[in-house]
């Protein structure tokens, strides 16, 4: 009698893990593990967890001549593989990987980072200029060529716009101050930045100061 009391209770245990099992059951028809992801500059390969309860295709939606597609379909839930070769630039990549299951769609995207890490930091926080104006120049430590980074100008309540060609020749920064024909000093900020394609972002500023007439 205790033994079929035994084999009843091990059997109904038996059968609530069988229905817990298929309560958490995940289907879909088409879901990937990603969004983004990023690689280092050297060569590699990666994976990315499909899920699907169908037959599923994945592409190189771009056609980036960097990345390799070595496994770009299957069926249920399945890795697909793509490899990058190395990236030689000094700046990130990134292109897009297309999923197709039926009629549905999804996409990832697949970036992957340059040789160096941008920098971006201008020496001097702040300089002043005679009421004269003309050109001021200070040293900058950069990687990145000017004409990447953003120019935002910020003034002070006394005056706009006297602050112009802004440029980096030969790890200096240069540019020009208007005249200031007021009674009154005034002060300005330049800002540069860089974003690259990954979402990094470097930036630094710089107040310039101009005496008054």
């Amino acid at each position: 009698m205790n033994r079929l009391i035994l084999f009843s209770a091990f059997a109904s245990l038996l059968l609530a893990s069988c229905n817990k099992k298929d309560d958490f059951t995940f289907h879909t028809d088409l879901a990937i593990d990603s969004r983004f992801i990023i690689l280092d500059a050297p060569a590699d390969t990666t994976k990315i967890v499909v899920y699907s309860d169908h037959a599923w295709t994945m592409e190189n939606m771009d056609s980036a001549p960097w990345i390799t597609v070595l496994k770009g379909s299957g069926t249920g839930t399945a890795y697909g593989i793509v490899k990058v070769a190395a990236n030689t630039t000094n700046f990130a990549r990134a292109s897009t990987l297309l999923f197709k299951s039926g009629s549905k769609t999804d996409t990832l995207k697949l970036g992957q980072r340059g040789i160096i890490a941008p920098t971006l930091n201008i020496v001097a926080t702040s300089l002043s200029s005679t009421a004269a104006g003309g050109p001021v120049s200070t040293a900058v430590t950069t990687n990145l060529p000017f004409n990447v980074m953003s120019v935002i100008y910020t003034y002070d309540a006394n005056g706009t716009n006297w602050i112009s060609n802004p440029a980096i020749t030969n790890n200096m920064l240069t540019f020009t101050v208007d005249l200031n024909t007021a009674a009154i000093a005034r002060s300005g900020k330049i800002f540069l930045s860089y974003s690259d394609i990954l979402g990094t972002v470097v930036t630094d500023s710089l107040q310039i100061n101009q005496a008054k007439q």
